[in-house]
């Protein structure tokens, strides 16, 4: 009895007052956190040696941009280290307790919205959820582990896109542009808007990359520091560049860097790299690498131009979503057949990038429960569904083939060496295309002029 007094006690507040139970879910977390850190002496490496570090740095008057045996370089905009202010003048358990607890609230919200939002009056059992998190759950621990930006990045864009879609375009725009300032992948989501003629979502994201990456950093910094910060910063990203294109080794699990890796002498940065080395032609160098460019091109466009056909079959943004808040009256499988065009494009970001490293992979996690979604919610050919489905389950394959369950075992550096994240990248990619195109009939809405001049985009 008591339990279920307890148990309908606590729906019922977190019925009436979610935001004030979020507050209390980030301050409990905080505090368990915290100090579970500090009995098990436990450090967050990626946070609080590397930006946290960076940092201090920053606002000792010092150049976060140079080489630093104890924490590396640096390499973010200074808008990254200049956000983490708050966090420097905390003991590292707590701020390490409140980034980790910060970084699950967002990702909750996230996975929230997937369901609530996105997916709201569709049918998603069971097994969606098992194959999304099949997919992502072992990149969400590392990240919180690590207390990585990835996470931050992955959810405030993925929030950002639920907020324009939900008619919340200035939120939307702002969180968008935060995302892309914190790390530049998401500033495609420039182009996505565009495809998609949703004008003013893309003005809005113009906005916030302006904000937070010139305008806020120079307001606490002072523009004359900011500037020669940026100036640190673009030498820093030169470099860094040269280092990911021109490698004798790479770390990147990108379908472009593995071409690379693949077409030349260029090895993987594994124990013993000659012996999981999978080099199936050896070509020069230069021209491996400008192969693996040309590859990054091929999928950028032909992810542009997917983008492109679906405007053109379903419309603009308006058209084929709405521009109503907060309940845009489409059908609800328009919404799915949207996140599916979104799970592509994240998939895509990986793909092309020339650093993409194993903890970036959480972003797939919309792919996977975007296709899975779409099939449990199919209607469209037969065929088309049972193809998508054997490419989804490839996909999910070849991500969990790397896992490192086993302590002493090879099987992860050997499926590493084959580049089954750059295949699993693929698949999950053309699963979502797939899905996109063929599960669910086109389904414009007619606005009237009322509703047309009052829309985003207009």
């Amino acid at each position: 009895m008591l339990i279920n007094k307890l148990a309908k006690r606590l729906d019922n507040f977190f019925r009436h007052y979610p935001v004030r139970a979020v507050v209390l879910a980030w301050l409990c977390l905080s505090l368990i956190i915290s100090v579970h850190d500090t009995l098990k002496g436990n450090l967050r490496r990626d946070f609080t040696r590397y930006s946290r570090a960076a940092s201090i740095a920053l606002f000792e008057g010092k150049d976060p941009y140079e080489k630093d045996p104890k924490r590396g370089t640096y390499k973010y905009y200074p808008l990254n280290a200049t956000i983490l202010w708050p966090f420097t003048k905390m003991p590292v358990p707590i701020a390490q307790g409140i980034w980790t607890a910060t970084n699950i609230t967002l990702l909750a919200l996230c996975l929230w919205a997937h369901r609530r939002i996105w997916t709201v009056q569709l049918r998603v059992p069971w097994w969606v959820w098992a194959i999304a998190f099949a997919v992502a759950l072992r990149f969400f621990v590392k990240n919180l582990r690590l207390g990585q930006w990835n996470t931050s990045v992955y959810c405030l864009s993925f929030l950002g896109l639920t907020a324009l879609y939900r008619g919340r375009v200035w939120l939307g725009g702002q969180l968008v542009g935060l995302a892309a300032g914190l790390k530049y992948l998401p500033s495609f989501f420039l182009l996505y808007g565009a495809l998609r003629r949703h004008w003013l979502a893309c003005a809005t994201m113009l906005a916030g990359y302006v904000t937070w990456v010139f305008l806020f950093p120079s307001v606490v910094l002072g523009p004359s520091r900011h500037l020669d910060l940026l100036h640190r910063f673009c030498e820093r990203a030169r470099d860094e560049y040269r280092a990911m294109t021109e490698p004798e080794y790479t770390s990147s699990l990108s379908l472009r860097s593995t071409v690379m890796r693949m077409t030349s002498a260029v090895k993987p940065r594994l124990p013993d790299p000659d012996v999981y080395d999978f080099t199936i032609v050896q070509l020069p160098v230069g021209v491996a690498r400008k192969l693996a460019t040309a590859t990054a091109i091929v999928v950028l466009v032909l992810m542009a131009s997917a983008t492109l056909l679906a405007t053109r079959r379903w419309g603009g943004w308006a058209e084929s979503l709405g521009s109503t808040a907060p309940a845009p009256p489409t059908p609800p499988t328009n919404a799915l057949r949207e996140l599916c065009l979104i799970g592509a494009w994240y998939a895509t970001f990986l793909m092309i990038s020339p650093e993409t490293r194993s903890p970036h992979h959480l972003t797939l996690f919309t792919a996977a429960y975007a296709n899975a979604a779409a099939l449990a919610n199919w209607q469209g050919a037969l065929w088309s569904r049972r193809l998508s489905a054997l490419i989804l389950v490839a996909g999910t394959i070849m991500l969990l083939a790397p896992a490192e369950i086993a302590e002493k075992a090879r099987y992860h550096l050997i499926a590493s060496g084959l580049g089954c994240y750059a295949w699993g990248q693929l698949a999950l990619w053309f699963a979502c295309i797939l899905a996109a195109f063929t599960a669910f009939p086109s389904v414009r809405i007619t606005l009237s002029e009322e509703d047309a001049s009052e829309a985003p985009g207009h």
